[in-house]
């Protein structure tokens, strides 16, 4: 894909559009004694005011545009002071600045006219005997003049770009357009939300898109902080306005100086124009919404199995737009947050996000909340169901899934939890509730792993399915109701020292380290669980059956 090209030197936007620059203010008859000392490269910025003060804050009232005059007596006593401020007026968009250095300074410091030069910022050295209103007065007469045929040119460009949107021409076309009119490109920053971009950024290099995004912190403009010129991360320029909403995020229409400078005309264009992209960004949610409630539905009745014939299926998931081939296999994946548990209206959110964000694990992702769980349906394509390398692959893929998934849902403790793999949509029910299933036997017999599939459980899915009765009673009544009879009347801990002696894989050393217990107390414990269950802990068949009997008491409890 092409790279984004360098900003191209904006003398050829200043020959095509009816500006007043800094050149043509240094060719005034009044300024025929001013000097430009640094900056020749901005002489040709477009200057929209002229502002004259002597504040000691002077970068917070200076506006983009201006053609900044002051003394030399800011900065008689703090010179570091005049470094500092080039920065942060060429951050504000300023055009230019005028200082009457003398009486008060000697001479501009030399490490300003470097600052000045490298960030292309025309300092001019004023005359003592030069009056600012007089050049308050000459700017303003050719600005004023300019500005009846740039209010013309604005009023052109609201008319083509509403035009555009009324033919039904969609966002994306709408920015392609605005880009192609302000010569620069666009894009449209939402809060927790992908972004969207115009022609130039979308048709660039992938890594050098995903540098430009990361560039993009949106706080700054949420707070307000970064509205109308600011500096990027990367050293971009951009104007960013608020786009209007009520009942969206947060969200800003920003252009990047990339191709060319931003002029007066080009900032007031993207601050009429932002209303307008916020209306199509709420027809855009409008219809997502609708479509969303379909899909939620649909993907609901799907996974708790109330479709029930092929062509039912086949109808909704065409209106959804769930186009799985015929034969793909596919399996469900539940979504476990350990941090904080997602109410309602998150998991729709996060769902929303999921649905609009192109992940780059797996294409073709459906998400949907199906009461407080997260439900994914993950398409696998065609393949044989008993393929080893295949389950190999679909865990791995997990994995990947499961990395790109945490910072989406903002839970560095995620966990997936999937059921089995199908070659057919009516197997997806199944799936799903083997999912759920993973999910509560991994929690309560505190199987490790951030991954769980249900294939993976083994003998603990055996245990799961044991249903309610005489012999499963009868059984926990010989190994584990003892032991936990004990712990009642103080026997120490007993239940809980025996879990961690088979996870610790009768390692007593260990065991001990992980209760926080003296090594002679976990062997009086061991030798007191043998005693009362008339058991051998050396016996392998004996401990195989008062594991199993925990882990069925675990089961048993929870269900």
């Amino acid at each position: 894909m092409a790279m984004l090209p360098r900003k191209e030197s904006s003398t050829a936007k200043s020959a095509a559009e009816s500006i007043f620059t800094v050149n043509e203010l240094m060719a005034v008859p009044l300024m025929r004694d001013a000097k430009l000392v640094a900056g020749q490269s901005g002489l040709d910025r477009a200057i929209a005011r002229v502002s004259a003060m002597e504040l000691p804050d002077i970068e917070s009232w200076v506006k983009p545009g201006d053609f900044l005059m002051t003394t030399g007596r800011l900065f008689q006593d703090e010179p570091e002071r005049f470094l500092q401020l080039v920065p942060e007026l060429v951050k504000r968009g300023v055009a230019a600045m005028g200082i009457m250095a003398k009486p008060y300074l000697k001479d501009i410091p030399s490490e300003v006219k470097k600052e000045a030069d490298r960030f292309g910022f025309a300092l001019v050295e004023l005359p003592p005997d030069l009056e600012f209103s007089d050049v308050v007065r000459v700017c303003m007469e050719r600005v004023l003049a300019l500005e009846t045929s740039q209010l013309s040119d604005l009023q052109n460009r609201i008319q083509s770009m509403t035009r555009l949107l009324l033919e039904g021409g969609g966002l994306y076309p709408f920015l392609d357009a605005l880009e192609g009119m302000l010569g620069n490109p666009v894009v449209v920053v939402r809060e927790q939300d992908k972004s969207w971009l115009s022609t130039s950024i979308r048709n660039a290099d992938a890594v050098e898109i995903s540098s430009l995004l990361q560039s993009f912190s949106f706080k700054p403009f949420v707070r307000g902080a970064a509205y109308g010129f600011s500096m990027l991360q990367n050293g971009c320029r951009v104007y960013a306005s608020p786009i209007p909403s009520r009942n969206m995020n947060q969200a800003c229409l920003v252009l990047l100086e990339r191709y060319r400078d931003i002029s007066s005309i080009d900032a007031l264009s993207i601050d009429r124009l932002s209303t307008l992209v916020g209306l199509e960004m709420a027809n855009v949610e409008a219809v997502r919404e609708v479509e969303g409630k379909y899909l939620d539905q649909f993907l609901q009745d799907w996974l708790t199995g109330k479709i029930v014939s092929d062509a039912d299926w086949k109808l909704r998931a065409d209106v959804c737009g769930c186009t799985i081939p015929e034969g793909s296999r596919m399996c469900a994946v539940l979504a476990g947050w350990r941090q904080k548990e997602p109410n309602a209206e998150k998991l729709r959110e996060v769902t929303r996000r999921l649905r609009s964000e192109r992940l780059r694990s797996i294409e073709g992702l459906f998400a949907a909340p199906i009461g407080n769980d997260l439900a994914l349906v993950l398409p696998l394509g065609k393949g044989s169901l008993g393929d080893q390398q295949a389950a190999e692959g679909i865990d791995q893929l997990l994995g990947r899934l499961l990395a790109e998934l945490r910072p989406v849902l903002d839970d560095k403790e995620l966990k997936l939890y999937a059921g089995r793999v199908v070659d057919r949509y009516d197997g997806l029910h199944g799936s799903w509730s083997q999912a759920g299933r993973a999910r509560q036997v991994a929690e309560v017999c505190g199987l490790p792993g951030e991954v769980i599939t249900y294939d993976r459980l083994g003998v603990y899915s055996l245990l799961y399915l044991i249903p309610p009765g005489e012999e499963r009673e009868q059984f926990l009544l010989r190994f584990a109701a003892p032991l936990q009879q004990a712990d009642r009347k103080g026997g120490g801990r007993l239940v809980e020292t025996l879990e961690m002696f088979f996870r610790c894989n009768g390692n007593i050393k260990l065991t001990s380290e992980k209760l926080y217990a003296h090594y002679n107390t976990i062997v009086y414990r061991l030798e007191k669980i043998q005693s009362i269950l008339g058991v051998s802990l050396d016996d392998p068949e004996e401990r195989l059956q008062l594991h199993l009997a925990l882990k069925l008491g675990q089961i048993a409890t929870d269900s």
